[in-house]
């Protein structure tokens, strides 16, 4: 620098008026660093709760657990349109199992409980069912064998093939009876082509075993949408209903060892076996669902039904006086009394009632719109039943929920930093 031009600025600042600064200024520079600090803090806090959410979504959800794992709840909500799916984190054993609509393909859902009142969902492919609950809640038994716990699909020697006649596991959740049916009247495949039925060939009525996944033939027989069956509390023994409508049906007991018949009588078209549980803790007698006005498969806008005890030894039939306005199916014992559920009654579509030797008893365990669903048999039979009422947590959310989310968060948080930056954090000042 000259000394001309540094005379000259020298000169220039003795006639350049003083720099006025505000008595507050620091005070104002200190609240301008806090706010900045401030909303640095809340846009850091955001995007790191934004990806946190991927990898606890699974743990969150307890915050909206009941009483505990052996608690049933009065009542259990639907799941959101955006739950989490069962393939992604299987939530095994569970507690319960129902169908709903309530998803986002439009189509029919499961929806699994487990025992820490988590919530998963298996979409269903169109005319696919939910298939059997295990009594210990760890398998769903569908064409195939789903554990629940692992997610793994254990494929048995031959796949399970039947329209509406559902598999009875045995109370020890190791084997189970289903029915292969062949005498639909229609050639049915499956996906490798290969031929599920032969119209001319007798059903089968099979044992599953879990721990193989073998099949083996217990008999051939006749069977529609009256089948049913029940084991008996060893499951040594089946109780099963078998023929067809027009045809004699019969009652049989079935020695699962040797497949020997041992007992065989005939019912009318009015009597089916009341549900997977029909066998009496003491294997003595079995209880059937009577129809006092029409067949089972005739609808009577005034039909209602009781139960009927058959004593084994005897082959004796007594009449309970208990009456209900839908089918009573037996689906666990509890103190030496049933539990039935009740589906087609008018005020609901399924109610849950313990037949007590007094006045029957409505249990408080309700699903959403459908009333009842398939509870696990071992917590029926010795869980509490009083639990609170549970819901879905929003957070146990499949994948892409978390991105509609963050996406929008994100694009906010850029677009109000650029709009605010110089209200909040002042102009940028050279260095």
């Amino acid at each position: 620098m000259t000394t001309r031009l540094a005379q000259a600025l020298h000169d220039a600042a003795e006639t350049a008026p003083g720099v006025r600064l505000p008595d507050d200024l620091w005070r104002r520079g200190r609240h301008t660093r806090r706010r900045r600090r401030i909303l640095a803090g809340l846009l850091c806090l955001l995007i790191v709760a934004t990806l946190a959410w991927f990898p606890v979504r699974g743990r969150t959800e307890t915050g909206f657990a009941g009483g505990g794992p052996d608690v049933l709840p009065k009542s259990v909500a639907e799941p959101y349109l955006w739950q989490q799916t069962f393939d992604a984190a299987p939530n095994g054993p569970v507690k319960l199992a129902f169908t709903t609509g309530h998803s986002l393909n439009f189509e029919t859902a499961v929806v699994l409980v487990g025992r820490d009142d988590s919530y998963r969902l298996i979409y269903l492919n169109p005319g696919q069912d939910m298939g059997s609950l295990s009594p210990d809640g760890r398998y769903l038994l569908r064409q195939n064998l789903l554990d629940l716990t692992t997610g793994q699909v254990r494929m048995l020697s031959q796949p399970i093939w039947a329209m509406n006649l559902t598999p009875v596991w045995a109370p020890d959740s190791r084997t189970a009876v289903a029915v292969i049916d062949r005498d639909d009247g229609v050639l049915t495949y499956g996906p490798n082509n290969e031929q599920l039925n032969d119209p001319s060939h007798p059903d089968d009525v099979v044992l599953v075993d879990v721990a193989t996944g073998k099949l083996r033939t217990l008999l051939t027989a006749d069977t529609d949408n009256a089948w049913g069956a029940s084991f008996s509390p060893d499951g040594s023994r089946i109780a099963m209903v078998l023929g067809k409508e027009g045809k004699d049906y019969r009652f049989v007991v079935v020695d699962v060892a040797t497949g020997a018949v041992q007992a065989d009588l005939p019912l009318s078209d009015r009597q089916r076996l009341a549900g997977p549980a029909a066998f009496s803790p003491d294997g003595a007698s079995v209880l059937l669902a009577y129809g006092e006005r029409c067949g089972w498969w005739l609808y009577c806008g005034d039909q209602t039904f009781h139960l009927q005890r058959l004593d084994l030894a005897s082959r004796r039939i007594t009449d309970e006086p208990a009456r209900f306005t839908g089918w009573p199916d037996a689906v666990a014992w509890r103190d030496g009394s049933p539990i039935l559920q009740t589906s087609g009654d008018a005020e609901n579509s399924c109610r849950s009632i313990i037949l007590t030797p007094g006045p029957a008893q409505e249990l408080p365990i309700q699903v959403g719109r459908h009333g009842c669903g398939t509870w696990a048999r071992d917590l029926l039979e010795h869980g509490r039943l009083d639990g609170p009422a549970i819901g879905p947590s929003p957070w146990a959310a499949q994948w892409w929920a978390y991105l509609l989310v963050a996406v929008p968060a994100l694009v906010l948080a850029a677009v109000l930093y650029r709009r605010f930056r110089r209200r909040w954090f002042g102009p940028r000042l050279p260095a």
